[in-house]
């Protein structure tokens, strides 16, 4: 049998990586009276798999060695161990390697960029395994309650997104208009009528059914999108976020893209406490994108903030994608906090692709592998 002994610390994702990378047919997490509570994050992902549970004092020498002990002195000569040296104290792993020295068994240890250093033979491999967005989540001890791909929305949906875009670059100011009109119309998002219309100005009306919008100024149709989703990509300004994921799409190490993710709260799973535009997972890292087509506000990096710490911790990273230039004070916030900025239009002229997108997040991936 292969067993794995696995010290566990602040961070439980090398610990779940070390299990995924060599599958062991049981693990021994040796924990402190801290960290004994974060084996219960993992038990759905330990399904089929023996494990159990070793307490002891995380910077006593001789406890930690002795506990290591006692699993190894249990187990057949012929059985294969491994030490995951990458959690715990530092203490846990002089403990290991005194044992990799006198017992003839192995450890590694799992570096940033994915890698697994090897010992005794301190040779360095690439890890082969990848973790999926559902088995971050659970990690970190959460879920996702809504989500979409990119395969969920359809041909129409696109064209609608590019035909918005359009018309905000050829109407900019109409557009605020409407935007404003709305706002001011409808205190929440969620009372617009499934049809309706509204009079922008005297001369223009916004027309609207569960799957068309149009804009008529002068007696003349000068905006038209017809799609499934049609109210959340107008209404909702989700066209923006579907736009940016259209392009991360194109990014190869991009293993799995979410969009318009919900996360409830642990208590009240049918209430959202957090929402994510754009999710990428890179197999090991997780990258935050937060999609703004209009107006970035200081309460929108707060979030950033928060939800990269809730849910990625130190292997992620947020970035803002922002259709216009964010003021001087948010890209100040922004570097403060780590958050990467990428934005199309200085004021009114275009000095960025969507297509750099790519580049820059190849960049972000670098910086997190460091």
């Amino acid at each position: 049998m292969n067993h794995q002994i696995a010290f566990v610390g602040g961070q439980l994702l090398p610990v779940f990586i070390g299990i995924k990378e060599f599958a062991p047919d049981s693990i021994y997490f040796i924990v402190s009276q801290e960290s004994k509570g974060k084996i219960s994050q993992l038990k759905n992902l330990l399904i089929g798999k023996q494990y159990s549970t070793i307490v002891c004092d995380a910077f006593d020498f001789n406890s930690i060695k002795e506990s290591c002990l006692n699993i190894l002195n249990n187990l057949k000569t012929s059985d294969n161990v491994q030490f995951n040296l990458t959690g715990g104290t530092k203490i846990m792993v002089l403990a290991a390697q005194s044992l990799i020295g006198e017992k003839n068994v192995t450890g590694f240890y799992i570096n940033q960029n994915s890698t697994k250093l090897q010992l005794p033979s301190y040779n360095i491999e690439k890890v082969t395994s990848h973790i999926s967005i559902h088995e971050f989540l659970e990690i970190s001890g959460h879920k996702l309650s809504r989500y979409k791909t990119i395969s969920d929305f359809t041909p129409d949906d696109y064209k609608s997104i590019d035909t918005i875009d359009n018309f905000t670059i050829s109407h900019q100011n109409l557009i605020l208009q409407i935007n404003s009109k709305i706002r001011k119309t409808y205190d929440k998002l969620s009372k617009i009528p499934s049809s309706g219309f509204i009079d922008i100005t005297k001369t223009c009306r916004l027309i609207w059914t569960t799957k068309s919008i149009e804009v008529v100024q002068n007696g003349a149709n000068i905006f038209h999108i017809q799609s499934p989703n049609v109210r959340s990509l107008f209404f909702h300004a989700s066209w923006w976020e579907l736009i940016v994921a259209r392009s991360i799409s194109q990014w190869a190490k991009a293993m799995e893209l979410l969009l318009q993710c919900e996360l409830p709260f642990k208590s009240d799973n049918n209430t959202t406490k957090n929402e994510i535009d754009v999710l990428v997972n890179l197999g090991d890292k997780l990258i935050f994108i937060e999609c703004k087509s209009g107006l970035v506000k200081q309460e929108d990096i707060n979030k950033m903030r928060i939800v990269k710490d809730t849910y990625g911790g130190i292997i992620s990273k947020s970035v803002l994608v922002s259709r216009f230039k964010p003021s001087n004070n948010i890209i100040e916030k922004c570097n403060e906090l780590d958050i990467d900025v990428f934005f199309l239009f200085d004021n009114v002229r275009q000095i960025y692709k969507l297509s750099n997108l790519i580049t820059q997040l190849a960049k972000v991936e670098t910086k997190l592998s460091l």
